[in-house]
């Protein structure tokens, strides 16, 4: 660091500097990803280096293209080139959401057309595989898209926790069926639900009043495999949607339930999750 890049300056002058409000910087304190180099102890005033001018640029820039600073504070605390390769699969997933988004909204035109096969065209291919009767600890919620991870962790976070861990093969899966559209504007609403062992189903209802013990009957289902987790989208839920009722449709079977995601439990320590969209059949 040479001389010019200790100097210490003010907020204000930093944020000249910089060319970011002096909300954008409480903001990036806040988030950790541009943190004061120094703050008074009796004033409260905050000081900043020269020399973070270029993580304050890069900050901004990454901010520019829509990068969200949980994943930019990951992102450049990475060691080596861990920081560029996350940013770059973040990315990557963003362009295939707005792929989806425009494979979407080419089907909602055609359907606007009247050109209705156009419009429930098969965007993913589609499998189907039979399910037994299973005993599910559940938690039916409503609530709007913004409060769905914070809800899901919660009832994951709390069963895991409780030493429950989800049981093998895709029958023993966690899942989430919708009832109703979760949005901006609608609330569901949207069951949890966890495979618990039939005999240990009384013993874990007690264990979680708050949660019901039902069964879920078997059935055969159509499923899209979606992928990882890390990010779910919402068009591209869509489209998986679109894509089993065409299946359906096509091959003359009906559809006997709401839509549901089914949560596939990662391989190996730290692995992501994969998951499928799946509906339930006659």
């Amino acid at each position: 660091m040479t001389e010019s890049d200790a100097d210490e300056v003010s907020t204000g002058e930093f944020a000249r500097l910089s060319r970011l409000s002096p909300k954008a910087l409480r903001l990036y304190d806040r988030a950790g990803v541009l943190e004061p180099s120094r703050v008074d102890p009796v004033t409260g005033a905050r000081h900043y280096l020269r020399g973070q001018l270029e993580r304050a640029y890069l900050v901004s820039s990454l901010r520019q293209v829509g990068i969200p600073l949980t994943e930019i504070k990951t992102a450049l605390d990475e060691e080596g080139s861990l920081g560029a390769d996350r940013i770059a699969a973040f990315w990557a997933e963003a362009e295939a959401e707005h792929a989806a988004r425009r494979r979407l909204v080419g089907s909602l035109t055609e359907r606007l057309r009247g050109n209705v096969s156009a419009a429930t065209s098969m965007a993913y291919a589609v499998s189907t595989r039979s399910l037994p009767d299973r005993s599910v600890l559940a938690q039916t919620r409503h609530l709007h898209i913004d409060e769905q991870t914070a809800v899901r962790e919660e009832f994951v976070g709390n069963l895991r926790h409780a030493g429950i861990k989800p049981l093998p093969g895709v029958a023993g899966a966690p899942f989430i069926i919708y009832y109703g559209d979760v949005s901006a504007d609608s609330d569901g609403p949207i069951e949890w639900c966890w495979p618990v062992p039939e005999d240990r189903a009384p013993e874990l209802a007690k264990r979680f009043p708050d949660l019901t013990l039902r069964t879920d009957p078997a059935h055969q289902e159509a499923y899209v495999h979606y992928g990882a987790t890390t990010l779910l989208h919402a068009a591209r839920i869509v489209l998986a949607a679109q894509s089993l009722l065409a299946w359906s449709r096509d091959q003359d079977r009906q559809t006997v339930g709401p839509l549901r995601l089914v949560y596939l439990e990662a391989e190996g320590e730290g692995s992501v999750p994969d998951c499928d969209v799946a509906v339930p059949l006659r």
